[in-house]
Parts: structure tokens; sequence; C-alpha cells
């Protein structure tokens, strides 16, 4: 299965190659020396955002969170990670 990965210390919009996909599991892991906030959102461009996870995760310094929540990525909409400090992320696409 493909692997979206890379860092970012503020937000990423990914566009998923193959449409429709499933975002199969995520992983977020701090790089930080202190505590960030991460959301994942999933945006229908143009229209509207919904948020993977209801709720901002807070993720320690060093420490990872991970999600293996099945979530169908629909043409026209993409990916939205938003975290307050650095961090690698790793989307797993079916």
């Amino acid at each position: 299965m493909p692997v979206i990965s890379g860092n970012t210390s503020g937000s990423i919009r990914q566009v998923v190659a193959n449409i429709p996909s499933e975002i199969v599991s995520f992983l977020l892991v701090n790089k930080t020396g202190g505590a960030i906030s991460a959301t994942v959102y999933i945006i229908e461009e143009g229209v509207s955002q919904v948020a993977i996870m209801p709720y901002q995760v807070s993720i320690n310094a060093n420490e990872a969170f991970e999600s293996d929540t099945k979530i169908l990525v629909l043409a026209n909409r993409s990916i939205h990670l938003v975290v307050s400090g650095s961090c690698d992320y790793y989307f797993t696409i079916n």
C-alpha cells in the first residue's frame, strides 16, 4: 500500500493519487521538545472540511498518535493536517 509521508510544522494539504481512495491508517510523530496539538481533516475543495479526529489531539514530546480508522477519500477531496509544532506524518492509503 502506498504511504504519504513527510514533516510539517504548520499545515499541509495532500491530494490522494488514486481517487477514490481509503486511508487505512495514519501516524503522527511529535518531533519537538514540548506537546503539540494536531487535527486531521478531509477537505472538499471549495466547499467544506470534515475533521477525521473529532477533537484536537495533544501529542507529548517525542511521542506519537496512531489511528487505524478507515476513512474514504472521494474525488475532489484532500487530506489536510494542521499541527502546532514539528510533526512527521505517515498516511497509509489503499
